[in-house]
């Protein structure tokens, strides 16, 4: 068992962030090489930069192991990095270096689930012999073209570092870059020399940057090179100590450094060094940007074109923006309340509407900003489906093609989180049962050799729509329908159950058509809780499919579960709030319309189609005078293929409304369960409930 070191627990959130997104960046990088059976030298250079930044933040953070596995990936492109061009087969090195981030994460949730406490200290002992033998292996494939250590006799070389402005917390960037190139140096010192102790340090790296002076162990160029790719360095200068007899080398852009000793690099454009040669710079060979310097970049660009000052980007506790957000709801519904008090109702108050009518445009411009800041895109997850199927595609035997559309698309961030378990069982149903296990199956059925699974997300009026689909053997009907026989899941006569509704067994409890469990599948868990998360998130989850052409899931998820537009109506004395995104049509009915089915349930006749009507004030035990079908009102509304039509008082109108969750001392009343999945305070301060559709109809 192993515990966090003292003092470092205020870093953690920062290390898991930035290790996570090193590692997201590192997978990406490795599927798309080893997709094009190529490594190419950009791609060899940033592989070998993320192993050597998370080594050196693992190691300033105590965290032993997880440094000494990442060094050892590192040699292993240190290998590569160094003689491209002769390695002809690198194969293997995909498998080890998935199986090193893979090993990153689970070490790195155990410590993230018992923060402030013990946890288990992973022995990668297996794994860094992989590393060290297939670092062997590509030496022999160079035939000794590694390079040769230095001489022993070795000047001591100077650097003076200069962080990037506004990194914060410069006195620990420099004693994570000492770690980082403290196993490569025979000698070593740094001013200031307190840097792991004292943050006032701080302030004099800021002014007069931090300076290292160090005998490399082999070369000197291997030890810039990691000062050049470490975090948040913004340049650095460099010469030999013991030989001031030479001037003072002016700044010179990385692409046009010759191999001297005394020179100036730059990471970034802007320097706080002396001017640049006249000479224009090439551009820096350019690098796989991370999520943040995405955005940075595209904020430069933006503010460039604008003439504004440079900002910079800031990562914020999740818990954080929840709260601000509740707090922009409280606000939504209180300006409600005193807009809508009833003492102003027949008061002339021009001055007063006129500054009511500004408050509102006010709150909603918060309120869209808020919304705004908790919108996140499906990227992140998307590209986590590409190592599902990479690992299943070697698994299975099976090639597919895997196209991402619309990883763009951005909702809200609990929404992104609750998504990636359905997502991973949707992908890893189509490879497995979706496409076919043989070649030749295919061939026969006039498809190509290869089978095609498609990840596509798009926007469509205020939700978003996620489709998984491949073009495999799609739903056997037949098959499903003698499945659920034996299992004693079918609830009416076979005969009456529709295409659709065969389909959407799979979606059961316990449901599966394999009849041997595999790693993937037979255990009947998996859709069934794809469905239930989806539904957490309001949404709904369609299933698509012909048979001998493939299947489609499609996924309708609002864009946030906060805040709704919805249809107020009254039945009694309640209110209910029905969300616009299910209804289809609001009518009054006449009594032509009205007939009955066989069993003497109401029904509604529109446009030749025939709905049940769903008489709310018997749903939920209200009484009202409102009985007639002619008086009341009619919603038509729609959820996971199925419509009904839901009768009311009366209509009261549009109104958007933030989503407040029931009491937990009503939990065990199962509410969710009877059509209800919250409540939100009107203007008046009275509670409107808010209708669940898809539970209501179900």
């Amino acid at each position: 068992m192993a515990k966090i070191e003292p003092g470092m627990e205020a870093m953690l959130d920062m290390y898991f962030y930035e290790t996570n997104s090193l590692l997201e960046q590192l997978d990406e990088i490795l599927l798309r090489t080893e997709q094009a059976n190529a490594f190419e030298s950009d791609d060899i250079k940033e592989i070998f930069r993320i192993m050597h930044t998370i080594k050196g933040s693992s190691a300033m953070m105590g965290f032993d192991n997880l440094s000494v596995l990442a060094h050892k990936a590192e040699d292993m492109f240190f290998v590569i990095r160094e003689n491209p061009d002769v390695i002809t087969d690198v194969s293997f090195v995909y498998d080890l270096v998935f199986q090193v981030s893979d090993s990153y994460k689970a070490q790195i949730e155990a410590i993230q689930n018992n923060v402030g406490g013990e946890y288990e200290l992973t022995d990668f002992d297996d794994l860094i012999d992989k590393l060290m033998k297939g670092r062997d292996t590509l030496l022999g494939e160079t035939s000794g073209a590694a390079p040769a250590p230095a001489s022993n006799e070795k000047p001591k070389t100077t650097v003076k570092v200069y962080f990037e402005e506004g990194c914060q917390m410069e006195n620990l960037r420099a004693f994570l870059l000492i770690n980082t190139i403290r196993d490569d140096c025979s000698f070593l010192e740094f001013t200031p020399n307190d840097v792991e102790t004292n943050s006032e340090s701080s302030k004099i790296i800021m002014e007069q940057g931090f300076l290292i002076t160090f005998v490399p162990i082999d070369d000197t160029d291997s030890i810039l090179k990691q000062v050049e790719s470490a975090l948040n360095v913004q340049a650095y200068e460099v010469g030999e100590t013991g030989d001031s007899s030479k001037p003072a080398a002016a700044p010179v852009p990385a692409a046009e450094l010759p191999p001297e000793p005394e020179t100036v690099k730059e990471t970034i454009p802007e320097v706080a060094a002396p001017a640049p040669a006249p000479t224009p710079a090439p551009a820096p060979t350019p690098t796989a940007p991370t999520a943040i310097e995405k955005a940075q970049a595209a904020v430069a660009q933006a503010q460039a074109s604008s003439g504004a000052q440079k900002q910079s980007l800031i990562s914020v506790n999740l818990a954080k923006l929840d709260a601000l957000h509740d707090i922009v709801g409280e606000i939504i519904t209180t300006e409600s309340m005193v807009i809508s008090n009833p003492d102003l109702e027949g008061l002339e108050l021009e001055s007063f509407n006129k500054a009511a009518r500004e408050l509102r445009k006010l709150t909603s411009e918060l309120q869209d900003t808020v919304m705004s800041i908790r919108m996140v895109p499906l990227a992140g997850v998307f590209q986590k489906m590409n190592r599902i199927v990479r690992d299943m595609r070697k698994k299975l035997g099976k090639e597919v093609d895997f196209v991402i559309e619309g990883e763009d698309t951005e909702v809200d961030k609990s929404i992104v989180d609750s998504l990636q378990d359905p997502l991973m069982h949707l992908v890893r149903n189509c490879m497995d049962h979706g496409i076919e296990e043989h070649v030749e199956d295919r061939i026969n059925a006039g498809k190509p050799e290869k089978g095609t699974l498609k990840l596509i997300a798009q926007n469509a009026s205020g939700e978003v729509i996620i489709t998984v689909s491949d073009d495999g053997q799609g739903i056997d009907p037949e098959k499903i329908m003698n499945k659920a026989r034996r299992q004693g899941i079918l609830t009416k006569p076979e005969s009456e159950y529709t295409e659709k509704e065969i389909q959407n067994l799979i979606l059961l409890p316990g449901f599966s058509t394999n009849e041997t469990v595999t790693e993937f599948s037979g255990r009947g868990v998996g859709m069934d809780v794809v469905k239930a998360n989806i539904e957490k998130c309001g949404g709904v989850i369609i299933v698509d499919s012909t048979k001998g052409e493939g299947t489609s899931f499609i996924i309708k998820i609002p864009l946030t579960m906060a805040i709704i537009d919805g249809m107020e109506v009254t039945c009694g004395d309640l209110v209910f709030t029905v969300p616009i995104s299910t209804i289809k049509q609001s009518f009054k009915a006449e009594s032509s319309q009205m007939l009955r089915d066989t069993g003497g349930n109401e029904m509604i006749m529109i446009r030749g189609v025939c709905y049940p009507i769903l008489r709310m004030h018997e749903k939920f035990g209200i009484e009202t005078e409102v009985t007639n079908l002619e008086d009341g009102i009619l919603l038509l509304v729609e959820a996971d293929n199925k419509a009904v039509c839901l009768f009311a008082d009366k209509l009261i109108g549009e109104q958007q409304v933030v989503v407040k969750p029931f009491p937990k001392y009503l939990s065990r009343y199962n509410i969710k369960d009877e059509g209800l999945s919250g409540c939100t305070i009107m203007g008046d301060g009275s509670i409107s409930l808010i209708v669940d559709t898809n539970t209501l109809i179900g």
